[in-house]
């Protein structure tokens, strides 16, 4: 194995899942899903980042394209706790049409306030995802972002999801945990 080789092999790849939907207006939006296992006294999460289209896409003088850009410096970024990503599967699974009954995923923090919707489309194919958040200073406009999710990538994200249930409740396993007669830590 060559030099190269060995360093790709090696490196650890902790990517996140993202979906782009620009559009010619300029106002589309992208996501992304970032898995953070748990680890020692952290609890698993994904972390979830959306972000507002900033250029539509367009076409240069001499035929090359130029992809539509996001602005990931004014991104709303959420954390996705265990028992948050069980709630959007049940939407993607189709046993709920909407997060929460229609109320979402409320999330309040010192700084804002946030709700996250996932919602099953009742008039067009695929999966409304939204992310609300008002700033708790005086006179802030709430910001609001939303992307449609198709079929496959609603299918992509459910499958992505359910594989990670295990990291993000028990983190990921070191050698020594898995020999036999292996005990947790005392706490």
């Amino acid at each position: 194995m060559n030099e190269n080789m060995q360093q790709n092999a090696a490196r650890t790849y902790l990517g996140a899942l993202s979906f782009y939907h620009p559009n010619t207006g300029g106002n589309g939006s992208a996501v992304q899903f970032e898995l953070k296992p748990a680890r020692g006294n952290r609890d698993g999460c994904f972390f979830m980042v959306m972000a507002r289209q900033k250029t539509a896409p367009t076409r240069a003088a001499d035929g090359m394209r130029q992809a539509a850009t996001f602005d990931w410096q004014n991104r709303l970024t959420v954390k996705l706790g265990f028992n948050d990503v069980c709630s959007l599967l049940l939407v993607l699974h189709g046993r709920q049409e909407c997060v929460n009954n229609g109320k979402g995923l409320f999330h309040d923090t010192p700084d804002a306030s946030t709700v996250i919707q996932l919602r099953r489309g009742s008039d067009h194919p695929g999966y409304g995802l939204e992310v609300s958040r008002k700033a708790k200073q005086n006179g802030a406009e709430p910001v609001r972002l939303r992307l449609m999710l198709t079929e496959a990538e609603a299918l992509g994200l459910a499958l992505v999801f359910e594989q990670s249930m295990l990291l993000l409740a028990y983190g990921t396993p070191t050698p020594e945990a898995m020999l036999p007669g292996a005990r947790a830590p005392e706490a």
